[in-house]
């Protein structure tokens, strides 16, 4: 007896990407809403307002062009911003004095940023309610009895972007002197292990691609630095400030179809794909 045996087709449904990024294109077109705060929707308008201003600022050249993938990113990227500028000024209101509101949000240096990420950095350098936030549900942590006598501080300039290309072609800035301590463990441990000068990257952590380099490297008393040069960053506070907004996003930020983080995998138009 023989057996014949059809040729399988080696594709056999029609791969949905296409058709579901196209929707989602569509769906982020024609948003009336960018998504609701404590159930209070968030209009479109506010977000257009916010790119054509990004758009004619002093970033509008590396911003990408309208209607590409990257720009809907972008938009998402930005959507995500404003919806957490409005939490912070919903939980501000429930939890703290009006008065908390009026100073300017202390500036960020760039080893917060870092452990912030892009988007709750960006929503404290226009929000006076986030840092006010951050005031009032966090605590600062006890510090540490020095280890040692001394301590080994780096200078470092570093990119950081959601791909690998993105980040090897990104320019580097410098984070100044830090400690490789204060910077993602991941990042730090590839820096540690090779000699100085040497650019290290891509290296992957929560925070996207990033590449670095140490350009200079000195060991100093363990003792406060001079105020000019002193980094008052605490990354056990700012990593539980980030726990706190990711859980009161959780509970009361939904985000219209179309304005998805710009990280989730979900994502069919995603340039962030593993």
């Amino acid at each position: 007896m023989t057996h014949s045996h059809s040729p399988q087709d080696p594709h056999p449904h029609p791969h949905p990407h296409h058709s579901d990024a196209a929707e989602a294109a569509r769906a982020q077109r024609e948003a009336t809403v960018i998504g609701a705060v404590a159930g209070t929707p968030i209009p479109r308008e506010r977000l257009d307002a916010r790119v054509r201003e990004l758009r004619t600022g002093r970033l509008a050249g590396r911003l990408p062009a309208v209607g590409s993938k990257e720009d809907r990113q972008f938009l998402r990227w930005t959507a995500q911003v404003q919806l957490t500028e409005e939490l912070c000024r919903v939980e501000l209101a429930r939890l703290g004095p009006e008065s908390a509101t009026d100073a300017a949000p202390r500036p960020l240096t760039h080893v917060e940023s870092l452990h912030l990420g892009s988007i709750n950095a960006a929503a404290w350098a226009r929000s006076a309610a986030m840092s006010a936030l951050y005031d009032l549900v966090t605590d600062p942590t006890p510090a540490a009895a020095p280890q040692t006598a001394t301590r080994t501080w780096y200078r470092v300039t570093h990119s950081v972007a959601a791909t690998p290309l993105e980040a090897a072609t990104a320019p580097e800035t410098s984070l100044g002197w830090t400690t490789l301590d204060d910077l993602p463990a991941t990042l730090a441990a590839e820096l540690r292990a090779r000699p100085s000068g040497t650019r290290v990257g891509p290296v992957r952590t929560g925070l996207g691609w990033h590449f670095a380099t140490v350009t200079a490297t000195e060991t100093r008393p363990d003792e406060p630095m001079p105020h000019a040069e002193q980094d008052a960053s605490d990354p056990a506070r700012l990593a539980a400030f980030n726990r706190w907004l990711d859980e009161r996003r959780s509970a009361l930020v939904t985000n219209a179809p179309g304005f998805e983080h710009p990280g989730d995998p979900g994502q069919p138009d995603n340039t962030h794909r593993h």
